[in-house]
């Protein structure tokens, strides 16, 4: 195991934790940090493929990674559960998320031998944590904070 995949694996099980963390506490910050961060590993990982093989596969994966970060960036921007504009907007980019998430896992695990398969568990840990919260979200007690 090189000291890249090494990065990768502590940084993935990092980042999981830390959106696991605040989907348990309801801490809208700490879930959104987690997964921002998450969603640049491969970014990272995916350019560094296309620079050295020239697939553009590798580019779409990093650009559809990238706007995943995007959209989960944390703000500080405050709304309550009665703004439920907000809550569909949040509802939608959790559902981008899974799909995104689950779509990787899948492919990782059947078609790329290039990546190693604890990181098709990890998209699909970070699916499971935003399916987790959306099903907490539609329930009446839960407040994200």
């Amino acid at each position: 195991m090189d000291a890249l995949t090494l990065f990768f694996n502590g940084a993935s099980v990092v980042t999981i934790l830390i959106a696991a963390f605040g989907a348990l506490k309801m801490n809208r910050r700490n879930l959104l940090l987690g997964t921002f961060l998450y969603s640049l590993l491969p970014v990272i990982g995916e350019s560094n493929q296309f620079h050295a093989t020239g697939d553009y596969g590798n580019l779409i994966t990093a650009v559809a990674f990238l706007c995943a970060a995007i959209i989960t960036f944390p703000n500080r921007i405050t709304y309550s559960s009665e703004n439920q504009a907000a809550v569909k907007l949040a509802q939608k980019i959790g559902l981008s998320v899974i799909v995104l998430n689950v779509l990787q896992g899948y492919v990782i695990m059947k078609f790329r031998t290039d990546v190693p398969i604890q990181f098709a568990y990890a998209h699909l840990t970070l699916a499971l944590i935003f399916v987790y919260v959306i099903i907490k979200s539609k329930s009446g007690d839960f407040k994200m904070n």
